[in-house]
């Protein structure tokens, strides 16, 4: 029988922040995924028939499958979603406000954090790989970048040395310093950056992302959060069944289809990526770049998903 895995993926509004440059010569070992604290709706820059693109609210969320929730966590969910023919949900997801979040495998539990051991591949795929699949699907050079949408312009340091918190930019951040990180799904089209000045960027980009963890049953999620003055401390565990990989989503979206409702009931801006402009070292004022789908149609940044974005140290 083969050895079960955590899968975990990543999508919405994240940003990896990696220890290497993402097209540097020395390849990432470790990333910190910051979900950015956009709880409240806001106006963008972008102008569509004379009038602002609203960001809807948008939540950091952990999903799991109910079935592997075991006993053993100290974590549970704060609402379950997503019915089975006989009305029984099957799915919790746990709000991250203000949550520290480190994996931790069975098989590896406390790993050094002086030798963390994040693989991943960034090499472009082959042209002839249409439509990319397997190691050129899972390449993470479909990942857009900070230097990317806004050169010369790096995550404020400031952003990456505080601790998330409900009145930090950053609600929730999410440790990998294991497994191997790929790409899971890109964009039907290509995107080119919208914007002051003059882009050359056109290519189809990276929507969602995955970390795989090798586990022997369990994986343990702990959460590390500050409330009162105080470190509170939880745990998520959750146990394979029959052998079978443990799945869990990490977002940073709006809340529509967690709700029952049709994420294609409402408007979706397509300016959203600006976002990450407030985690900037120099500020931009005015318009502000963003990454678009050249063709008609995509929303949510493109293809019908907020993009995750990734910048280095």
């Amino acid at each position: 029988m083969a050895q079960p895995q955590l899968r975990v993926t990543f999508s919405g509004l994240c940003l990896f922040d990696f220890n290497f440059p993402l097209r540097g010569p020395t390849l990432p070992t470790k990333a910190s995924v910051l979900l950015q604290r956009l709880t409240r709706a806001r106006p963008l820059s972008r102008v569509v028939n004379g009038q602002a693109e609203v960001l809807d609210q948008h939540f950091p969320l952990l999903e799991f499958n109910l079935k592997n929730w075991s006993p053993a966590s100290t974590r549970k969910a704060n609402f379950h979603y997503l019915p089975d023919d006989s009305g029984r949900m099957t799915k919790g997801v746990c709000l991250l406000n203000g949550d520290d979040v480190t994996i931790h495998p069975d098989v590896n539990p406390d790993p050094d954090p002086e030798k963390p051991t994040l693989n991943l591949v960034t090499s472009a795929p082959p042209p002839s790989a249409v439509p990319p699949t397997g190691t050129a699907l899972e390449t993470l050079w479909w990942m857009v970048t900070l230097d990317d949408v806004f050169p010369g312009n790096p995550l404020n340091p400031r952003i990456r040395k505080t601790d998330p918190a409900s009145n930090q930019p950053t609600l929730a951040r999410v440790t990998l310093n294991q497994g191997s990180l790929k790409t899971r799904e890109l964009t039907n089209s290509p995107c080119t950056i919208v914007g002051p000045g003059i882009s050359s960027f056109n290519r189809r980009v990276g929507t969602a992302f995955g970390l795989e963890v090798y586990c022997q049953e369990n994986v343990e999620i702990r959460m590390k959060t500050m409330r009162n003055g105080r470190m509170e401390t939880s745990k998520l565990v959750l146990v394979s069944k029959d052998g079978s990989d443990i799945e869990i989503g990490i977002s940073n979206m709006e809340i529509d289809r967690f709700i029952g409702m049709d994420p294609a009931d409402g408007p979706r801006a397509l300016g959203d990526f600006e976002v990450f402009t407030s985690l900037l070292t120099n500020p931009i004022t005015g318009l502000k770049p963003i990454l678009l789908e050249t063709s008609p149609g995509g929303s949510s940044g493109c293809c019908g998903h907020a993009n995750c974005l990734s910048a280095s140290a």
